[in-house]
């Protein structure tokens, strides 16, 4: 299989069903922008918060966009890795991993941002359909490519991988990896970052 061209990471808040307030948001990462407090080439700043359990608050970027989401009822970070070329499934997830953790690292440290983070499980989403549809085949060959990453995130055999949204192949290639919460400082580390 071709290595996939748009990879998400989402980690839910430690209590991803409570309300959370979006509009700080919008101020929050208009001043990552300006003060390039996380990596890529930042753009511009969405407000979907109308959207019920949508994409709520997104920063959009050329080469990775990072968001406060609702997708699937849950509240979370979400990081979009996308627009890279020749690396491999393992280096685009551990750098979209390590985005997203750095994100995390720079939000939690906002006085005005009264999130948190659970780091105890990432969803990791593929979505090119062509490329990574949400088959049993596409899950097995990703698993292989996600295991070596996990090790290095949660430890060899300390975690678990497990299929999203099986019963519906409209829905994106979901998997989801289950292992100790740790702070988001030391998973940048083990994955190199």
């Amino acid at each position: 299989m071709t290595t996939p061209q748009r990879v998400a990471a989402k980690f839910l808040l430690t209590d991803p069903t409570a309300s959370v307030e979006l509009q700080p948001f919008i101020g929050i990462f208009h001043r990552f922008i300006q003060e390039k407090l996380v990596e890529g080439l930042l753009v511009d700043v969405t407000d979907y918060s109308h959207v019920p359990n949508g994409p709520g608050i997104v920063l959009i970027g050329h080469d990775v966009d990072y968001g406060i989401d609702q997708v699937g009822g849950k509240w979370g970070l979400f990081t979009l890795r996308k627009r890279y070329r020749d690396v491999s499934t393992q280096q685009i997830l551990r750098d979209t991993l390590v985005k997203s953790l750095a994100a995390m690292v720079a939000l939690e440290a906002e006085p005005t941002c009264e999130v948190k983070f659970d780091t105890g499980s990432v969803a990791i989403e593929f979505f090119d359909r062509l490329l990574a549809p949400n088959t049993d085949e596409a899950f097995e060959t990703r698993c292989k490519e996600i295991e070596p990453v996990a090790d290095a995130l949660y430890g060899a055999g300390a975690h678990e991988i497990m299929r999203a949204h099986a019963e519906d192949p409209r829905k994106a290639l979901t998997i989801c990896v289950a292992g100790e919460s740790v702070d988001p400082a030391t998973l940048i580390q083990r994955l190199g970052g």
